[in-house]
């Protein structure tokens, strides 16, 4: 345990140093991209080829669906109480409503429950909304934006951005493979384990590589309104699915748990900066919201293992 966390911490300062000599945004972007056309649809299709979809897991689905569009729904609540500007509204409704399930739930999950608490955190992150969550954001920044991208794609560009999604694809062709007979366990698995091995020290070097590193200017008021954004991600989250799950009379997995209370997501920075929705306020949310998720993570599996 303490060799896997020394591992970690390695990689997250290698992509620190690797920010800082080379603060190139493009490097950014080749890094994300090679992560997620490799390991990301690598994880989804050995959760999607290998776990059991049984009466329980479907029913966990569910909740874990209904309770991620009731927390949104709370954040946007919460936004339109605490703030006069549209922009403002934007940026602390898509703090509230989108944990970093992926490049920070991913090596969480292995770390704090390994390979199968990994599936499970995989099938929440990619069907945690049903849809696409990226979609979703999306939606709400540009509603809510100050302006617009410098390019506007058609509905057909928009649809085949969607569905070109490497994780999408491998969890359809998982799927469609299981439902022909076909058994993959054999060469799926050995292959999921060493994913499983990778994403780990892979998240966390992406975790160094885009971590802003300018030092923060907010008033107390911001501050206060930060505040209870993570409330909501880290207290009335994880609440919600349990609430929901015995709604739907259902055990949730921890792996679920763990997903729905992930600090915010890194695309928001993406977000905030292509439709200008208060960047400054939501890197203070994925900066302020995931040090401590990871440090609490790191050091409750620590002392557990």
């Amino acid at each position: 345990m303490l060799l896997e966390i020394a591992l970690l911490a390695l990689f997250f300062a290698l992509g620190l140093a690797v920010q800082r000599r080379h603060p190139s945004e493009r490097l950014r972007e080749r890094a994300w991209t090679a992560y997620w056309w490799t390991v990301a649809p690598t994880l989804v299709f050995t959760a999607f080829s290998t776990i059991d979809f049984d009466r329980e897991l479907g029913l966990a689905l569910a909740a874990a669906v209904l309770a991620s569009w009731l927390v949104i729904a709370l954040g946007y609540g919460y936004a339109r109480a605490v703030a006069a500007e549209r922009d403002e509204r934007g940026a602390l409704a898509l703090g509230a409503g989108f944990p970093n399930t992926g490049f920070v739930g991913y090596p969480l999950a292995q770390l704090a429950l390994g390979n199968d608490g990994l599936a499970l955190m995989v099938l929440y992150d990619r069907l945690g909304w049903l849809v696409p969550s990226t979609a979703v954001s999306t939606a709400i920044a540009r509603l809510h934006g100050r302006r617009e991208a410098a390019e506007n794609p058609s509905a057909r560009r928009r649809l085949r951005l969607i569905l070109v999604n490497p994780p999408l694809l491998a969890a359809v062709a998982a799927v469609a493979l299981r439902l022909a007979g076909a058994d993959v366990t054999a060469w799926v698995e050995p292959l999921g384990r060493a994913a499983a091995e990778i994403v780990g020290p892979a998240g966390f070097f992406l975790l160094g590589l885009v971590l802003p590193l300018e030092p923060p200017a907010h008033d107390l008021p911001e501050l206060r309104k930060a505040a209870g954004v993570f409330a909501i991600r880290f207290a009335a989250a994880p609440l919600v699915l349990l609430g929901c799950g015995v709604a739907l009379g259902t055990e949730i997995p921890t792996a679920f748990l763990l997903g729905a209370a992930m600090p915010c997501a890194f695309h928001l920075l993406v977000l905030a900066r292509v439709f200008d929705v208060r960047p400054q306020l939501v890197r203070l949310l994925v900066v302020g919201s995931t040090v401590p998720a990871v440090v609490a993570v790191v050091a409750a599996s620590a002392l557990v293992h």
